[in-house]
């Protein structure tokens, strides 16, 4: 949950997204006479069970890269200015905001608490109704880990792949209120965070689906004492053991927001990702992949 203390500094990126189809109405998925050959609409709007959420996607080809905002984040805008650089990757690549946050609809009180698990659940319906077809490569920053971990679980055919951006962990649930009690708050909701906590703890390990963990070097961010930097770097290992097919690299000189700090090294992950996915192959070693100049190879 590292962005807690500072939820303030992801201010929205300056939209670059254009119009890429004229059959879009009133923000909803366009409607196509034949679904054997309906096409994704680039933008609208899903109702994932009496509340709609927002999504945006660009370019085409498979498998479509997923990307999952921090926590209160809107996705469209949190991605909004790195979405363009993954179209070189020649797939598709869609961002959404969860309920609450951006354009997205609030969840009703009756529709449930939320905790990984229902925010993944959500996930689905958009990606279902928004045709947007596995397989899927997940590219989750903070918070956005607990949710798509939840969701490689539940769907486990359809994930192909991974790229955690300096996600949270379960493991530092616990350990976040030794400093600050603030709630989990999401889309204006409180998290039942104990809940999701079990939810990922249960969640099966990632075998050998091509996935690179991004981590940053310093985490000295605001409001997270200097003891606790160890503490994270060994989450991040901890996560990097639960695959058989997995890259690690430390992205010295970076914050938490890897993706705006050095765009071009998430954008490397994501292309290595969807490359091995495609040519059903491993993932190279780490130094074949990554400079020297972008990080540090841990695994």
């Amino acid at each position: 949950m590292r962005e807690a203390p500072y939820i303030l500094r992801t201010a929205a990126l300056a939209a670059v997204f254009v119009a890429l189809s004229a059959c879009e109405q009133g923000g909803e998925p366009a409607q196509e006479e034949s679904s054997s050959l309906a096409q994704p609409s680039s933008s609208g709007t899903v109702d994932v069970g009496g509340y709609r959420l927002s999504y945006e996607c660009r370019g085409e080809g498979s498998p479509v890269v997923i990307l999952e905002a921090g926590l209160d984040s809107d996705g469209t805008s949190t991605w909004g200015g790195f979405m363009p650089l993954l179209e070189d990757a020649g797939t598709r690549v869609c961002a959404y905001d969860r309920a609450g946050t951006g354009t997205s609809d609030a969840r009703p009180k009756d529709a449930g608490t939320p905790t990984a698990a229902l925010q993944a659940e959500e996930l689905h319906s958009l990606l279902e109704g928004g045709r947007i077809e596995p397989p899927y490569v997940l590219v989750p920053h903070s918070y956005g880990g607990l949710v798509t971990r939840v969701f490689a679980d539940r769907y486990r055919d359809e994930v192909v792949g991974f790229v955690f951006e300096d996600v949270s962990t379960a493991w530092e649930i616990d350990l976040w209120p030794k400093w600050d009690d603030s709630a989990w708050i999401d889309g204006g909701q409180k998290v039942d965070i104990q809940a999701t906590e079990e939810q990922v703890l249960e969640a099966a390990a990632l075998g050998d689906l091509p996935s690179i963990v991004l981590s940053q070097a310093s985490y000295d961010e605001e409001g997270i004492p200097r003891w606790a930097a160890p503490i994270f770097a060994r989450q991040q290992a901890r996560l990097a053991e639960l695959g058989d097919n997995l890259i690690h690299l430390r992205a010295d000189g970076t914050g938490h927001f890897i993706h705006d700090e050095r765009p071009r090294l998430v954008v490397a992950a994501v292309e290595a990702v969807v490359t091995a996915v495609r040519n059903d192959e491993p993932l190279p070693r780490c130094p074949a992949l990554f400079e020297e100049s972008l990080g540090t190879c841990l695994s």
